[in-house]
């Protein structure tokens, strides 16, 4: 399937990422600052690539391109309903982060709530990136090299940890952003190279590539089996807005930003590219299913499309973009697990009085012990069905009450630690849940109501329970009667989520749009960790093209524009 050329490629691209890693690490690798925030000297285009690439790795090119050969269009939504998200962290976060010197999110929740809530939220991501984020990207990523390469996946997986991994362990920050922003172009690359190959391939036939009925349309009635239009609602509107706005895996690279202007103008670059990666994950697959409408293993189908689309000689630019994908993701997960250890867990601990250089090699270790665990985990993996699916289970419904924590924090100056902390403790629960309720519908038992075995359904009543737990247990200062008041809005918030789906995406919309839209208009005066009317404004003076407005405005109008098209 490969020939020697396509080796030479591939192992040529491997070695200029490591070289790209090793020198833009060699500066910044002794001081907390330097090894955790890049020095804070990193352009918009760097952070808009490296966001772009941290969010595209194994599990798109193989789970998320198995789901579009088997639903079609629908899939996309995944990629473009991110416009809600990225709105909110520019417009909210980006500011708020930047002015108070944030290097990591749970240290803006001690900001805003307290120590406690800082360290909850410090235990919950770590948790998260090691039993959810590396292990799907080892097992992605080995499935797909299995695949192609006909290596064995667990140990061509560990090969690529390992290399990663010694960049990464060296140069922190900086080597992720400027290896990531290199590996971004080649994914991308790679994918739109598979995409113009199977359009010639099938003649350039939109209509038939589309499909026919459900798969050709962005909109899904409310009975869809898997995506039904209140999940996507949800997804906008909680999954979405944790990843982008509370997320140290995405936001790490805006906080080492040279000012908010580059970070802000990161996001929106971020977002124009966020129109293209349809091309590269799902219309592969959807133009594959033309040609071999009968795949038995819809994860099959990237590895399968790759053989049927691309000549021998030039397949090694398309394992080049998997690896890069998975050496992306791996590096960014590396970083943001090691921060988070040793800011908001070592260092408010027993490294108190600890020297920034031990405090690196304390960064450097505990990442180390993140790659090693999630991969020790990730045959877990492979009990389900989808692998893009997988990631959808666990982090939907954990997503929720984090998202509540972060926008209560920001823009609802009544909120406190009580209710911030009994969210989290909720975000904590939802993961043996999950686990729980996956593992046992493999044999049959369902102990949910039929509505809320949709994962994003579920993630949308426990955003709604989230928020009636912030509301009452910051408002009321009785514990007995908050507690009563909570499990009367559960009661009734469950009633709706099991009697309609339809009635709990747009309940919660009508919540967050209340969240967002009544400080928009009302928070004038500067407070501390809270939002302020007057982070819309960017400081400092630059020309039109340099208009963060203009290209938002430009961005919602492109993304309509596609809705209007597909819609």
């Amino acid at each position: 399937m490969y020939n020697a050329f396509d080796f030479l490629f591939f192992l040529g691209t491997l070695l200029g990422v490591m070289a790209v890693g090793f020198w833009t690490g060699r500066q910044e690798k002794k001081s907390v600052s330097g090894y955790f925030r890049g020095g804070n000297q990193l352009p918009w285009y760097a952070i808009g690539f490296s966001i772009v690439a941290a969010g595209i790795s194994s599990e798109q090119f193989v789970g998320e391109m198995g789901y579009a050969y088997k639903l079609g269009m629908p899939v996309v939504n995944w990629e473009w309903l991110v416009f809600p998200a990225l709105s909110v962290l520019l417009w909210i976060f980006v500011p708020l982060y930047v002015r108070h010197g944030i290097t990591t999110m749970p240290e803006y929740l001690q900001k805003r709530f307290g120590p406690h809530t800082r360290t909850i939220y410090a235990y919950l991501s770590t948790v998260s990136y090691i039993f959810v984020n590396f292990a799907l990207v080892f097992y992605t990523g080995g499935y797909a090299l299995e695949q192609m390469w006909g290596l064995d996946r667990l140990w061509a997986v560990w090969g690529l940890a390992l290399l990663t991994g010694l960049y990464t362990v060296y140069g922190g920050l900086s080597a992720v952003a400027w290896t990531s922003s290199l590996q971004c172009i080649l994914l991308l690359g790679g994918g739109l190279y598979v995409f113009f190959s199977g359009m010639c391939a099938i003649q350039w036939d939109f209509r038939a590539m589309l499909g026919e009925g459900q798969q050709a349309h962005l909109a899904v009635p409310a009975d869809h089996p898997e995506v039904p239009w209140p999940a996507l609602i949800i997804l906008a509107l909680s999954t979405n807005p944790w990843y982008y706005a509370a997320n140290q895996y995405i936001n790490q690279r805006c906080l080492a930003a040279r000012d908010e202007w580059h970070a802000k103008m990161g996001v929106l670059f971020a977002g124009g590219l966020q129109l293209l990666i349809p091309l590269a994950t799902c219309f592969p697959a959807m133009a594959y299913r033309v040609i071999q409408p009968a795949l038995s293993d819809h994860n099959a189908a990237y590895p399968a499309l790759v053989a049927a689309f691309v000549p021998v000689g030039l397949r090694g630019l398309v394992a080049a973009a998997i690896v890069g994908a998975i050496m992306s993701t791996i590096s960014g997960l590396v970083n943001s697990t090691s921060t988070i250890v040793t800011l908001d867990i070592v260092r408010r601990g027993v490294g108190r009085d600890w020297s920034e250089e031990r405090l690196v090699r304390v960064g450097r270790w505990s990442g180390a012990a993140a790659l090693l665990i999630g991969a020790l985990f990730a045959p877990v993996v492979m009990r389900w069905e989808s692998l893009f699916r997988y990631a959808q289970d666990i982090w939907a419904p954990m997503a929720a009450p984090v998202v509540v924590v972060f926008l209560a924090g920001a823009l609802w100056e009544k909120a406190d630690r009580r209710g911030a902390n009994c969210c989290l403790w909720l975000a904590l629960f939802t993961v043996p849940l999950t686990l729980t309720k996956s593992l046992l519908a493999d044999r049959g038992i369902h102990f949910l109501p039929e509505n809320l075995e949709n994962p994003m359904v579920l993630a949308g009543a426990v955003s709604l329970a989230s928020w009636a737990l912030m509301a009452v247990f910051s408002l009321v200062r009785s514990w007995a009667a908050a507690l009563a008041l909570a499990a009367l809005g559960w009661g009734l918030i469950g009633l709706i989520a099991v009697q309609s789906p339809a009635a709990t995406a747009l309940l919660l919309a009508a919540v967050m749009g209340l969240t967002v839209g009544w400080p928009l208009v009302r928070r004038k005066a500067p407070a501390a960790a809270l939002w302020d009317r007057s982070m819309l404004q960017t400081p400092g003076q630059r020309p039109w093209y340099g208009n963060l407005s203009f290209w938002w405005g430009l961005f919602a109008g492109v993304l309509g524009f596609l809705y209007f098209l597909f819609w």
